[in-house]
């Protein structure tokens, strides 16, 4: 239902092979401020983030009159077009994939004809508006979707009009939208449901306070993980902020991304050369529990396991009762084969 299980952005290969996408979320954490959008690009850089992700929309086609407090506080954080082109242009510069959650009609067209983005990031108050969901389908471009405060039955019907409107590609997020989200109410495993009816990339956006939970999701197999960023605190009227990182802490957690993903591994339990050498040390041989003269059978009471692990393994135990040693064992000896008769 809905996508390959795997595709690429921009060359960037997204799906369960692939590293784990980190989508640095600034969001409007730039509040409207270009100097503070370019080095919110810096940070995600220096992190090492695969994609920085920014907001566009127009204040008075998102928000109706009804909620004119609500347009007040939004429209000092709206950026415009040529704001936008600034930042995908420094984004260039600096080596890192732009994207941009368009919220209207408007942005949308500005986003896919003029800047020409690979993909787009939907944010989850879409998931049920269909004739939006449909034109994005229809720029014929990869599609990241998130999808908080929909059930189930919602999110697979947004899956179906993307796909009946030529969606060629879709990566679905789980996500718990609330600013910030009690990791209790997060339910990671609701990914593994996702799994279970869409073959496409499944992946996490977090709305946490912390890092735990974002890494715990990269630990369950989480294809994209998307993290707000933020370098202000403490900002009234704003709610973003509450679920960043910021410039102390989002380094570390994307090496501990990749830290996870490292040691996720496969499904091979192989026995690698730093184990080689630990198993000389760590595991136990038999050895001589007193002095055994030759000529004697062997009863369990003769031996004991002992480290080091360079004899006979405890596991044959069971072999050596009753044979006769064919030499003067003193206490102490780790016991070999060629002792035994």
């Amino acid at each position: 239902m809905g996508s390959p299980a795997s595709f690429s952005i921009a060359g960037r290969e997204i799906g369960p092979d692939a590293p784990c996408l980190v989508i640095a979320e600034a969001g409007v954490n730039h509040f409207g401020s270009m100097e503070k959008a370019f080095r919110l690009v810096d940070m995600a850089v220096e992190a090492g983030a695969d994609v920085l992700k920014i907001q566009h929309f127009h204040t008075d086609r998102l928000i109706g009159n009804s909620a004119a407090d609500w347009r007040d506080r939004m429209r000092s954080k709206e950026l415009s077009e040529a704001d936008v082109r600034r930042i995908k242009e420094y984004c260039d510069q600096r080596g890192i994939l732009f994207l941009c959650t368009p919220h209207d009609d408007w942005a949308l067209r500005f986003l896919n004809e003029d800047i020409g983005l690979p993909a787009f990031k939907i944010g989850s108050g879409e998931v049920e508006n269909w004739p939006f969901l449909a034109q994005v389908a229809r720029c014929g471009k990869p599609v990241i979707l998130s999808t908080g405060m929909y059930r189930m039955e919602q999110i697979r019907e947004a899956i179906q009009v993307l796909a009946e409107n030529g969606c060629p590609a879709l990566s679905i997020l789980h996500c718990v939208t609330s600013y910030p989200a009690p990791p209790e109410s997060i339910n990671l495993k609701v990914m593994d449901d996702i799994r279970a009816f869409f073959p496409g990339p499944v992946g996490y956006s977090d709305h946490t306070a912390g890092t735990a939970v974002p890494l715990a999701a990269v630990a369950r197999g989480a294809n994209v993980l998307e993290k707000h960023i933020t370098l202000d605190r403490d900002v009234p009227n704003a709610q973003d902020w509450k679920v960043s990182c910021d410039p102390s802490n989002f380094a570390t957690f994307v090496a501990q991304v990749r830290e996870i993903e490292a040691a996720l591994g496969n499904t091979d339990k192989n026995i690698g050369e730093m184990e080689q050498n630990a198993l000389l040390w760590a595991r136990k041989s038999l050895h001589a529990a007193n002095a055994i003269p030759a000529g004697y059978a062997i009863d369990a009471a003769m031996l004991v396991a002992q480290r080091p692990g360079k004899g006979i393994s405890p596991a044959h135990l069971a072999s050596l009762i009753g044979r006769t040693v064919k030499m003067d064992i003193p206490a102490g000896t780790m016991i070999d084969w060629d002792m035994i008769g």
